[in-house]
C-alpha cells in the first residue's frame, strides 16, 4: 500500500538523519523524508480529498485563465448550489496557487507545494521544540493520524502546521513572534485565530502546579486538564452565545460548525476512539509530569479534542475545530512513550508498541474502512 510505504520510508530516512554525524548527509536525508509525502500528495488524482475539486482545482483553473492577479481575484465558479469567488478565500492561499500556476506549475505541482507547506513546518516545529524525543515518531503520528485528513483540509492544515511550528516560540517565551506566526497562519485559513486560544491554554496549563488530596491519596500533577474539561463543558452548553460572538466578530461562516437543527448530544463513538490514549495518559501521568513540563498542556489538548469531537452531533464538519487541539498529539504521543521511560527499556518498548498499534488501528478504521475524507484507496492522477 502506497500510503504505508511512503510513511515508513519517510520515517526511516528521518531516523537515519538523527543518527548521522555528517551535516550534509543529515540534511539530505531530511530533504528526502519531507519530499516523499509531498510527492505522494502531488501525484494523486483530483478525487483524492474532496476539497481538491471544491476549491483547489477551480482556483488552479482560474489562475490559468486569468491575465492578471486582479482578474484572477474577480473570477468565480459554481459548485454545490452556489457561486464561489476567488476573493472569498484567504489571500495567502490564493496567492500561493496563482504564483505556482504563473510559473508554469500543473495542478500536481500546486498539490505538491501545498503539502510542502504542511509537512515542512511540522518537521521543523518538532525539531525546534527539541523535546529529546525521536522526530520520526512525531512525524509518524502526523502520517497515521492526520496526513490523509490534510489531503482534504489543505488550507486549514497549512494554517495548523504553521501554528504547530509557532509553538516553539511559546516554549522560548517569544510571545510577539508567536503572535506574528498566528497572523501568518490566518493568511491561509482564518480559523487559525484559534492560535490565540491555544496561547491562553498554554499559559494556563503552565501555571504553578496545583495538587489535590483525596482521603490519604495525593493526586500529583497540574489540575489544568480537569479545569479545562469543566470550562469546556460549560462552553458546550453555551454554543448559542458563542455563535453570536462569532457573528459579531465577522466569523459567521464558522458559526455553522456549532449550530445545527438539533441540540448537542453525547457521541460515545468519539469517546471510545480516544479512550486508549486517555487511559495511557492517566497511567503515565505522574512519570510524564516529572520529565516533561508540557504534560498539563498535552492533557488539556486531549480534553479539548474530546469535547470538541462531540460537536459532530450538531455538524459533521465540526471535527475541524477538534483538529486544532488534536494536532499536538504529534508531541504528546512521543511523550507518552519516552517521558519518564528512558531508564525502563521494556516499559518504553511496550508503550511504543501500544501507541503504534493504536495509530495503525486508527488509520485503518478512520481512513480505509469508513472512507473519511475520501482519500482511500489512493489513485494516481
Amino acid at each position: 500500500m502506497i500510503y504505508i510505504i511512503t510513511f515508513i520510508s519517510s520515517c526511516v530516512f528521518l531516523g537515519l538523519s538523527e543518527k548521522s554525524r555528517s551535516r550534509y548527509i543529515k540534511k539530505l536525508l531530511v530533504f528526502i523524508a519531507i519530499l516523499l509525502p509531498c510527492i505522494l500528495a502531488g501525484m494523486r488524482a483530483d478525487t483524492i480529498g474532496t476539497d481538491v475539486k471544491v476549491y483547489v482545482e477551480p482556483l488552479y483553473n482560474a489562475a490559468k485563465q486569468s491575465t492578471s492577479f486582479s482578474s484572477y481575484m474577480n473570477q468565480r465558479w459554481y459548485v454545490i448550489w452556489r457561486y464561489m469567488y476567488v476573493s472569498k478565500f484567504e489571500i495567502g492561499f490564493t496567492t500561493l496557487v496563482y504564483l505556482i500556476v504563473k510559473f508554469g506549475g500543473s495542478l500536481g505541482t500546486v498539490l505538491f507545494f501545498i503539502h510542502a507547506l504542511i509537512v515542512a513546518p511540522i518537521y521543523f516545529g518538532l525539531k525546534r521544540m527539541d523535546k529529546k524525543y525521536p522526530i520520526w515518531l512525531g512525524m509518524l503520528v502526523f502520517y497515521l493520524m492526520f496526513y490523509n485528513t490534510s489531503l482534504n483540509m489543505m488550507r486549514q492544515w497549512i494554517a495548523m502546521a504553521i501554528l504547530f511550528w509557532g509553538l516553539s516560540y511559546l516554549l522560548t517565551n517569544k510571545k510577539k513572534k508567536y503572535f506574528i506566526v498566528v497572523i501568518v497562519a490566518c493568511l491561509f485559513h482564518t480559523s487559525a485565530l484559534m492560535g490565540f486560544a491555544i496561547y491562553f491554554l498554554y499559559v494556563y496549563s503552565q501555571r504553578k502546579r496545583e495538587y489535590v488530596k483525596i482521603a490519604n491519596f495525593r493526586l500529583d500533577g497540574s489540575l489544568a486538564p480537569v479545569k479545562v474539561f469543566i470550562y469546556g463543558a460549560i462552553v458546550l452548553l453555551s454554543l448559542n452565545v458563542i455563535a453570536v460572538l462569532l457573528r459579531t466578530f465577522g466569523l459567521a461562516k464558522y458559526a455553522g460548525y456549532i449550530q445545527g437543527n438539533g441540540s448537542i448530544y453525547l457521541m460515545p463513538s468519539q469517546i471510545i476512539l480516544r479512550l486508549p490514549i486517555i487511559i495511557l495518559l492517566i497511567i503515565r501521568w505522574k512519570r510524564m509530569m516529572a520529565e516533561d513540563e508540557l504534560t498539563p498542556f498535552y492533557g488539556s489538548m486531549l480534553v479539548l479534542d474530546l469535547l470538541a469531537s462531540q460537536l459532530i452531533s450538531i455538524n459533521v464538519y465540526a471535527f475541524r475545530i477538534a483538529s486544532f487541539f488534536s494536532e499536538y498529539n504529534m508531541l504528546s504521543y512521543s511523550a507518552l512513550v519516552y517521558a519518564g521511560n528512558r531508564r525502563y527499556r521494556t516499559n518504553r518498548y511496550v508503550t511504543l508498541f501500544y501507541v503504534l498499534a493504536y495509530m495503525a488501528y486508527y488509520w485503518v478504521y478512520y481512513y480505509a474502512i469508513t472512507g473519511t475524507h475520501a482519500t482511500f484507496p489512493y489513485l494516481f492522477a
